[in-house]
């Protein structure tokens, strides 16, 4: 009897425990929308945080968030300040001048896509917002190299060209922008499903892996490194 009582006191604070709720002042506290693209401000005022929720209006999108210390106040001031638009892929640059924030959103305009998010502090040390340096086509796999001249800064995108797609992007610094750059693509392979391809950047002399699944609704993921 003893051992049934302690048994159940146990299990009675451990559903205590569990739960525990705590409030947060969750706020959302701007939204931006530029063609299909939509960016909803949240803003976490106990963390004092910042985030950036970005979505595709289209059917079988997920969204993707990015965070940041807000260091001017709370919420964002964003405008786009750059957009490229090739074949399916649409990649705009976009400012959070409150918090000197740049982030570049990268996503395919067909169902199913999401987008690929990368942000960083805006430097800026010129206004030269973005421009594509470069371009590669090997067999479904489509790489575009953009730069950020004015914070010195490169960032590849690669997407398969197939349904519900989404894509990735790639960023890393440059201490010097070259307007121009060839991407070329060093060694590939194929394990089943399975696709790997290692891009090089010479500009930048960065050699980045690309991998992907050679079927319909696939996303790539992209890994660079120092050649």
């Amino acid at each position: 009897m003893k051992k049934l009582i302690a048994v159940l006191l146990f299990a009675a604070a451990t559903v205590s425990h569990a739960g525990e709720f705590k409030s947060s002042l969750l706020v959302q506290t701007g939204q931006m929308r530029e063609g299909d693209l939509i960016v909803r401000v949240i803003t976490d005022l106990e963390a004092k945080k910042t985030c950036l929720a970005f979505y595709v209006r289209t059917s079988g999108t997920s969204p993707m968030v990015h965070c940041y210390a807000a260091t001017s106040g709370f919420g964002a001031t964003l405008s786009q300040v750059g957009a490229i638009k090739s074949d399916d892929l649409v990649i705009r640059k976009l400012e959070d001048t409150k918090n000197n924030m740049s982030c570049l959103v990268a996503y395919v305009s067909t169902p199913g896509t999401s987008p690929a998010v990368s942000c960083y502090l805006n430097k800026q040390r010129f206004k030269d917002h973005m421009l594509e340096a470069g371009h590669l086509r090997e067999g479904d796999l489509d790489v575009r190299r953009i730069i950020d001249p004015g914070n010195l800064r490169t960032c590849l995108v690669a997407y398969v060209k197939t349904k519900g797609t989404s894509p990735s992007i790639e960023c890393y610094e440059s201490p010097t922008v070259a307007k121009r750059g060839a991407l070329h693509q060093s060694g590939n392979l194929k394990a089943g499903d399975l696709v790997v391809r290692k891009i090089i950047d010479t500009a930048n002399r960065k050699a980045c892996l690309v991998t992907y699944v050679s079927t319909a609704g696939t996303s790539t993921s992209v890994f660079c490194f120092d050649e």
